[in-house]
């Protein structure tokens, strides 16, 4: 449990003294339901916030769109929203950025194919079968299939498949044919660090999740990488977003030409961005683009292309 944690935190933005001290509270709450939140931004309990952060009491300013994304400007008034609108058994959570400094030594996108290739995503994998391909004959270069058993998703053929090509386009027939040829011009295809896996149920071979991971390097030698997940145990359009401006130095929603609603966080030269609609989301981290310049890739990605 505690390396599943650690590398759900790798990809994101976390200090290890943070992610320590989220670790020991877990440890110490192993039946609580902070336990069972799904990870995806660093989580914190708010008895720990409250401790670590200090802000200047403002008044609540929040926003509210369609994929519910609430702004404030204390961790007193996003306390008191969370509280009134979260179910009890939930433990109150925010998000807070790691510096660049901090997220220097984050696992590179060649470093975590690697890790996928290796050793899966979950413990204790059966591998069934491994093979290479150098020349991509086969549409990759390296494919690996698993089996595992999962108390969320249950008994699972997991299907990992590393090939540059996923630099260009994303495609999983019958879900998503996504042409990023866009990223071209502006970045380069990181050297392995391209991958999709494929997990699908033992029983009838449904597609229960589909997670894509793709690595490029700007032109200063600055790292971005860009995530595709589609998950049906998962309603990202729906699960309510809570950001703490303080702890940002830029914070916005950000609506593309064709109508996807992206959430934009910028802090200390590090950009992540996020569009999510129903089952299916799209993630972006950057330490070599700004603000600006993301919104621009985004409008050039057609993020709504995904979600239909």
């Amino acid at each position: 449990m505690r390396e599943e944690i650690r590398k759900a935190f790798s990809p994101v933005h976390a200090s290890d003294d943070t992610l320590e001290e989220v670790l020991k509270m877990i440890d110490a709450k192993k039946d609580a339901a902070v336990g069972r939140r799904r990870i995806g931004r660093i989580v914190l309990v708010a008895a720990l916030l409250t401790v670590m952060l200090t802000f200047t009491a403002f008044a609540a300013d929040y926003a509210v769109n369609h994929r519910e994304v609430f702004f404030f400007d204390t961790i007193e008034a996003l306390m008191k929203k969370q509280s009134e609108e979260i179910p009890e058994e939930y433990a109150l959570s925010c998000g807070v950025p790691g510096s660049a400094e901090e997220n220097a030594d984050l696992e590179t996108p060649a470093e975590y194919v690697d890790r996928v290739m290796e050793d899966g995503l979950f413990d204790q994998e059966t591998v069934i079968s491994y093979e290479e391909d150098p020349d991509a004959a086969q549409g990759w270069e390296r494919r690996r299939v698993a089996e595992c058993q999962s108390s969320y998703y249950g008994d699972l053929i997991v299907e990992s498949l590393a090939s540059s090509v996923y630099a260009d386009r994303v495609f999983v027939e019958g879900l998503i044919d996504w042409d990023i040829t866009s990223l071209s011009p502006k970045l380069t295809p990181d050297e392995g660090g391209q991958v999709l896996t494929l997990f699908r149920s033992a029983a009838d071979g449904s597609l229960i999740r589909a997670q894509a991971h793709m690595g490029y390097t700007t032109d200063d030698g600055k790292r971005f990488s860009l995530t595709y997940e589609y998950n049906v145990k998962a309603d990202y359009g729906e699960e309510p977003e809570y950001i703490l401006n303080s702890a940002y130095d830029q914070s916005e929603v950000f609506v593309t030409k064709d109508g996807a609603e992206c959430l934009i966080l910028g802090y200390d030269g590090q950009v992540w961005a996020n569009a999510a609609y129903g089952h299916k989301r799209v993630d972006i981290y950057t330490t070599g683009c700004t603000a600006e310049e993301v919104k621009t890739i985004l409008e050039d990605l057609e993020p709504m292309q995904v979600f239909r």
